[in-house]
C-alpha cells in the first residue's frame, strides 16, 4: 500500500484522498514501516507555461496536421493540449484487428516528473515549430515561435 505525503514544519499529511483514508486506520501512536520515494517536482511555472502555449495555438490554428492524412481540430486549449500528444508521441499504440490504436498517456504532475518533463518540453517545442506553426499567420508566428523556445 503506498502513501504520499507532504512534509510541514508540524510534521507530515497525506497528500490526497487515498492517503488520508489509509492513514486514518492507523491508530495515532502506532509505529509503522513506509517506504519514502521521493519525486522531483515539476514547477508551476513551466506548467502554466505550457498552458499559455497551449491557449496561444487555440488562438491562432483551427486545426493541424499531426500526420498525413491525420487533421486534429484545434477548438481550445485542451484539445491543443491532445493535438501535443499525438504530435510528440505521448502515446502507446497497439495493433488491432483493422488497424492501431493509440492511447494516450498522461502528462499530470503525479505522472509525470521534472525530469520526464523537460524532455517531453523538448518534443513539444519540435512540434510547435514543425506541425503548429505552419498553419499560423505570419503576424502570430513570431510570437508563438518565441513562446515556443
Amino acid at each position: 500500500m503506498k502513501v504520499w505525503l507532504d512534509r510541514t514544519p508540524f510534521g507530515c499529511k497525506p497528500s490526497d484522498d487515498n492517503s488520508a483514508a489509509v492513514l486514518k486506520r492507523i491508530p495515532i501512536g502506532t509505529t509503522f514501516e513506509a517506504d519514502v520515494i521521493t519525486r522531483k517536482s515539476r514547477s508551476g511555472a513551466w506548467h502554466r507555461r505550457y498552458w499559455v502555449l497551449c491557449s496561444m495555438l487555440a488562438s491562432n490554428l483551427d486545426h493541424v496536421e499531426i500526420e498525413p492524412g491525420l487533421v486534429l481540430p484545434i477548438t481550445d486549449s485542451e484539445s491543443a493540449h491532445v493535438a501535443l500528444k499525438y504530435a510528440t508521441g505521448c502515446y502507446d499504440s497497439y495493433a488491432i484487428k483493422g488497424g492501431v490504436v493509440r492511447l494516450l498517456k498522461s502528462t499530470a504532475f503525479d505522472r509525470m516528473d521534472a525530469d520526464e518533463w523537460a524532455k517531453h518540453w523538448v518534443r513539444v517545442l519540435d512540434a510547435v515549430h514543425e506541425k503548429f506553426l505552419p498553419g499560423v499567420g505570419a503576424e502570430f508566428q513570431e510570437e508563438l515561435a518565441r513562446m515556443a523556445s
